[in-house]
């Protein structure tokens, strides 16, 4: 019993250093001699406990950042060469190294706003030695930076997304710069405007090209779950029409913890 004491003491120093690998061990050496012990099944506990713990603190530091983030506004004051892009800079970093390995001719712009990203894509299209484009979309250009109206590289629309227009624009476009396509749709945000920008493009994308669906994280996934249906439940809606259109990109999804796109990285099929 003295040993059996003095193995236990021994499992509880190893615990009090911080050491639950050990602890476990000892533990566990104990439990084969006495399964029933119990200050030994207890300690393994605590120890099981702990990391659990340290699992779900890390599963949930994403979802503790994005709460934060969004709720807290921060995203209502990024800019990109001083003009506002609403966007997550974990979401561009990602959408920047999508666009470099995809190389796209044609990047199409569901809502313009301000401007920014439509700045922060042309800057990246910069970089590449190749002729391309950007269309960019709207229904409003009051708030509109008018820098983007002397930059060759994009073009603008004063329409809504989903008018037979741009549908005739983009499939010129795809004529004039053939090639891989980045588009990203962030204007109307309710339930069935965005089902309809997927519906409009469902012909004229084509296979390994590459769309975002922005802000499905309102209506509770995890930000404004009051908000009502919008994008997350428009990408349900089509997925369930026309389950092999696209493939979820999961791994860029996840990449960096929170998104304001979940279920959004879509690559056509």
């Amino acid at each position: 019993m003295q040993n059996l004491e003095a193995t236990l003491q021994a499992a509880l120093t190893f615990y009090q250093a911080g050491d639950d690998h050990t602890t476990e061990l000892v533990c566990c050496q104990i439990l084969e001699s006495h399964p029933d012990y119990e200050p030994a099944l207890n300690l393994l506990g605590k120890i099981r406990h702990h990391s659990i713990q340290q699992q779900l603190s890390a599963a949930n530091a994403g979802l503790a950042y994005h709460l934060w983030y969004y709720n807290q506004q921060v995203w209502t004051t990024t800019t990109w060469a001083g003009v506002k892009a609403l966007k997550s800079p974990c979401d561009l970093w990602n959408y920047q190294e999508i666009i470099f390995e995809l190389k796209p001719s044609l990047i199409l712009e569901f809502g313009t706003y301000s401007g920014g990203a439509t700045l922060f894509f042309a800057s990246l299209l910069d970089q590449m030695s190749y002729d391309s484009k950007i269309l960019s979309i709207d229904i409003d250009h009051h708030l509109m930076d008018e820098s983007l109206r002397h930059n060759p590289r994009i073009e603008l629309m004063l329409c809504s997304s989903i008018s037979p227009q741009v549908s005739q624009r983009i499939s010129q476009l795809r004529q004039e710069f053939p090639g891989s396509v980045f588009a990203i749709l962030d204007s109307n945000h309710e339930k069935n405007h965005v089902f309809q920008e997927m519906l409009l493009l469902r012909s004229l994308l084509n296979k390994g090209d590459y769309l975002i669906v922005e802000d499905g994280n309102i209506n509770g996934h995890p930000v404004l779950p009051e908000w009502g249906e919008g994008p997350y439940e428009a990408i349900e809606q089509y997925v369930s029409l026309y389950p092999n259109d696209y493939e979820l990109d999961r791994k860029r999804e996840d990449k960096f913890g929170f998104t304001f796109a979940p279920k959004g990285f879509l690559i056509r099929c």
